[in-house]
């Protein structure tokens, strides 16, 4: 019991690393040259890779667990055109904040779950296979990732305002990897409940392959 415990731990903080790190890449690119392209190709294919390479560390092996980063791209562009089709929508809303200190903040505390909407569901399609409810399990991950995106959005946004004037902007990505990170722990705990218990020990589910 101890060491299962352990193991749980272990994994937590290195889910929550790995998204840290994957968006301090992703806040590193966007601030020097490349947002457009980070925000709308590349932010998937980083947070997915990131996260498989914890999987990894779990055994995980078979197509399913191969794809990943994939599908995390894919559904990180999805998400993005989502988001791009709605966006009339959102303006509309956030129309009597135009100008204001706090547009921003709601503009994307709106949109980053729009962003992670098509990642989450294709991912937590993967993570279904092995739980016991699959639809509670992609249920549980989407609804993870979308709060998880929403406050990243929302704290990046306040910890910029703070301090981003005084950062150089190769370190820029700070705010991202602290944004990210905290979505790390919001979807760590739904990674906890979604994979079996013999899953995070190393020995069953998550390493049998497809």
């Amino acid at each position: 019991m101890t060491l299962w415990h352990t193991q749980k731990t272990k994994l937590f903080l290195a889910w929550i690393f790995a998204n840290a790190i994957g968006g301090f890449l992703v806040g590193f690119l966007e601030s020097n040259g490349a947002q457009f392209l980070a925000t709308l190709f590349l932010s998937g294919a980083i947070l997915g890779t990131s996260q498989w390479l914890i999987f990894r560390g779990l055994n995980a092996k078979g197509l399913r667990w191969t794809l990943w980063p994939v599908v995390s791209a894919l559904g990180w562009i999805t998400g993005v055109m989502l988001s791009l089709l709605v966006s009339p929508i959102k303006d509309a809303v956030l129309s009597p904040l135009q100008d204001s200190a706090w547009e921003l903040f709601w503009s994307n505390l709106i949109s980053q779950p729009m962003y992670i909407f098509g990642m989450a569901i294709a991912q937590g399609m993967i993570l279904s296979y092995h739980a016991r409810h699959r639809l509670r399990a992609i249920g549980v991950w989407l609804l993870a990732s979308c709060l998880g995106a929403a406050l990243h959005g929302a704290i990046a946004v306040l910890l910029c305002r703070s301090v981003c004037q005084t950062l150089p902007r190769a370190l820029i990505g700070i705010i991202d990897s602290k944004g990210w990170g905290l979505y790390g722990i919001i979807t760590g705990i739904a990674l906890l409940w979604v994979l079996p218990n013999k899953a995070i020990g190393g020995k069953s589910p998550v390493a049998q392959p497809d």
